[in-house]
């Protein structure tokens, strides 16, 4: 018997994404440069920054708890995904001796590099453990599940864009969104799949 799967509506998701998009470039460039606040949000540790890396937590801790829930490609593919997401929280999380450094939370970079190894050990064994699920997790009825976070990445590639552009407050309130887009995604991975 063959397992059905259902899949996150496009329309839905991306009108969702286009619109919070819009919101949150809007609100950054408001805050940056029609308020007095812009040194206090999206300084490194600022409340922006560091809700990044709360969400960035969250979104991999439950794409970690759907793949210890049950087997599958699902399941498996959700491994590789909380990897990503914990090494983008760890990017998220400035270095002690960063210039940009303005103090609270750090890591060190060979904390950095030790963190990294032991992440990728996990995932690495985790992956040889469900390493019956490989073949079915390449298969796009499978993967597919998981196409809205192709729009986050999209969203983060503006954010860069900004960041390029030096709207400070754009780039972080669309990574933002990005990550909470991605929190709800893997939120609707957890709960039908």
């Amino acid at each position: 018997m063959q397992q059905t799967i259902r899949y996150p509506h496009p329309p839905t998701w991306i009108g969702w994404g286009i619109a919070l998009s819009i919101l949150a470039a809007v609100a950054g460039y408001w805050a940056e440069f029609h308020t007095d606040m812009d040194g206090f949000l999206f300084v490194e540790n600022g409340p922006v920054e560091g809700s990044q890396t709360v969400v960035l937590c969250l979104v991999a801790l439950v794409f970690a708890a759907r793949a210890w829930r049950s087997r599958g490609p699902v399941a498996f593919i959700c491994i590789p995904v909380a990897y990503i997401l914990l090494h983008a929280a760890m990017r998220e999380t400035p270095r002690c001796d960063s210039p940009f450094y303005p103090g609270g939370v750090c890591m060190t970079a060979p904390a950095k590099y030790t963190l990294s190894a032991i992440m990728t050990a996990i995932m690495a064994v985790l992956l040889f453990i469900r390493r019956k699920d490989f073949m079915d997790a390449l298969k796009p009825r499978w993967s597919f599940v998981f196409w809205p976070l192709g729009v986050a990445f999209v969203i983060i590639l503006v954010a860069e864009f900004a960041e390029h552009r030096r709207y400070e407050g754009i780039e972080e309130m669309l990574e933002m969104l990005a990550y909470c887009y991605s929190l709800a995604c893997s939120i609707w991975i957890y709960r039908r799949t």
